[in-house]
């Protein structure tokens, strides 16, 4: 078996699909589709398997993933989990491919910037829960940067994370006495 990808190498864009796809090489290879928006990401299946996945990055035609290049580097929100072939899962966090309960040996998270936690408390309600997206997308940061945020701010007592239904929302705990 070919060793996972640890990293996603985006080569470039096309305006197809098969275009995209004759991009692709190796495990982690990707390529955009773009026609005026962006369609979608094709990827070489980066556990090896050597098949092609198509993550849909347009609303407009169902359920569609969100990509965020800063810095050069891509990261696409929520993870992708593939329901059948090799059933992979994993996280794409600043072209790193973090993978979730196979291969998890060897994930290395990229650089974190603690400089946003404050700004994320700020945007943080005391009065409902809220979810990372939300967060996100009010701070204009990408969504696995707010989620290690609101992790590490619960780890210091300055927000709790829900339980039950709200598990995965975040509110700031108020320390007014």
């Amino acid at each position: 078996m070919t060793t996972p990808a640890r990293n996603i190498q985006l080569l470039g864009s096309a305006s197809y699909r098969d275009e995209a796809e004759a991009m692709l090489a190796a495990p982690g290879d990707a390529a955009l589709v773009e026609r005026s928006v962006l369609r979608s990401l094709i990827m070489r299946c980066p556990d090896g398997c050597g098949e092609t996945l198509v993550v849909n990055l347009d609303p407009r035609a169902g359920k569609a993933w969100r990509l965020y290049q800063r810095g050069g580097a891509v990261s696409v929100y929520p993870s992708v989990w593939r329901d059948g072939g090799c059933e992979s899962h994993f996280v794409i966090w600043k072209d790193r491919i973090l993978w979730c309960e196979i291969f998890e040996e060897g994930n290395e998270e990229p650089d974190y910037d603690p400089a946003i936690e404050p700004l994320v408390l700020e945007a943080l309600p005391a009065d409902r829960f809220v979810d990372p997206a939300s967060i996100a997308l009010e701070l204009d940061l990408i969504v696995w940067d707010a989620g290690k945020a609101l992790r590490r701010l619960v780890a210091r007592g300055e927000a709790r994370e829900g339980v039950g239904a709200a598990k995965g929302a975040f509110q700031r705990l108020s320390h007014d006495v």
